[in-house]
């Protein structure tokens, strides 16, 4: 779940990091006031705020007509037209930090370059990267002889080696997946103040955090999901609704993408994406039958596609759930069905006898990804 930059500011703020002071969020009623040279900016879960006027440096006397302007564009945009309005920061350098999680290593890393600012990615060649161990928080101390290698000097080395310290554990306790400061500014008097914010979090650790619900963020989120992406939401199943024409259920995240894109290859294309957690039982896989048998009623969707290839979960659930499903919902549209499982997954079931049931309510099963999408779309060719 993306942040916008006001709720990312206050998760720092709460944890005693340097933020521009004086900060509001103005909703759409909102007076606006500020005695201050100050800052405008638009809250919104996208990038290129600046180079679309969505941020403005304001003063006291024409802060009110700035927001509103800057209200009215996020109202044409069909966004909720949410202002931060903080103090000015004199700028005496931008620097880039950042946290990330490396899914390969399987660690946090720490990511720096002394250029930060707007463009950023024009500045790759000085990007530094720093992983760390998850299984012990970081201490200012650990991060200065990096920090001297990218080039910071004097006063700021532990300036900034005890912000990156302090925002790991920020970036720990908020299960986050990523934070980025860009820009990290240094003032004339030597200090650091996070001008900016980025963060995402990770929505599955949302029963941690009972406070996200609290967050605006939170409401951006859920409005610009559909009906289905709500309820799978709420059923703990992954579930992106997509402009196609063949209804995908699927056990595991690559192999969705795979299957969207073999779609995609053939002629066809997903009509949304799924995915539950691994060791699934029969309420999950229950669950993401009913939401993929809500969208195959769609009438631009013309098929209905189910492959799982599992080791660790059980064939089991899978294969009863989609069965009583299909028998519960009748559907009028074509389904076709493919498995690939093996070692403990055959532990309740096997293949054969999961095709044997199948076969009885008159479905094949296919046991490749490939052969799934070519029978969809003979399915789709024959019924047109």
């Amino acid at each position: 779940m993306r942040l916008i930059e006001a709720d990312g500011k206050e998760l720092l703020r709460r944890a005693g990091l340097p933020v521009p002071g004086r900060a509001r969020l103005l909703g759409p009623g909102d007076a606006v006031v500020t005695a201050a040279p100050a800052v405008a900016k638009a809250q919104v879960l996208t990038g290129g705020r600046g180079k679309a006027g969505l941020v403005q440096l304001v003063e006291a006397d024409d802060a009110p007509g700035r927001v509103d302007a800057i209200r009215g564009q996020l109202r044409a945009r069909g966004e909720e037209p949410l202002v931060l309005l903080e103090d000015r920061v004199a700028i005496a350098h931008e620097y880039y930090l950042a946290w990330r999680i490396d899914d390969v290593a399987q660690r946090p890393v720490l990511m720096f370059s002394l250029d930060g600012g707007v463009e950023i990615e024009s500045h790759a060649a000085s990007l530094r990267q720093l992983p760390v161990s998850p299984l012990r928080a970081p201490l200012p101390h650990h991060f200065v002889a990096f920090l001297r290698d990218a080039g910071v000097t004097g006063r700021m080395l532990g300036a900034i080696a005890r912000f990156a310290a302090d925002s790991y554990r920020v970036f720990q306790a908020e299960d986050a997946e990523l934070l980025e400061i860009n820009p990290l500014v240094a003032t004339a008097a030597g200090d650091v103040v996070a001008l900016d914010c980025k963060m995402a979090v990770d929505a599955a650790a949302a029963v941690r955090h009972p406070y996200w619900r609290a967050l605006p963020s939170y409401r951006l989120r859920h409005a610009g999901l559909t009906a289905l992406e709500a309820q799978a939401e709420t059923a703990g199943v992954t579930f992106v609704e997509l402009p196609g024409n063949v209804a995908l259920m699927s056990g595991g995240a690559g192999l969705g993408m795979a299957l969207v894109d073999l779609l995609a290859d053939s002629g066809l294309a997903a009509a949304n994406f799924c995915d539950t957690v691994g060791g699934s039982g029969m309420t999950a896989f229950t669950r993401m039958a009913e939401l993929v048998f809500d969208r195959a009623a769609d009438p631009r969707v013309e098929a209905i596609g189910a492959f799982f290839t599992l080791s660790a979960t059980s064939l089991q659930p899978a294969v009863v759930s989609l069965i009583e499903t299909i028998k519960r919902r009748r559907p009028a549209k074509p389904v076709v069905v493919g498995f690939a499982a093996t070692g403990p997954a055959l532990r309740e079931m096997s293949v054969a006898q999961a095709k044997a049931a199948f076969a009885e309510l008159g479905y094949d099963c296919v046991g490749e990804p490939s052969e799934l999408v070519a029978a969809l779309k003979r399915q789709i060719e024959g019924r047109a």
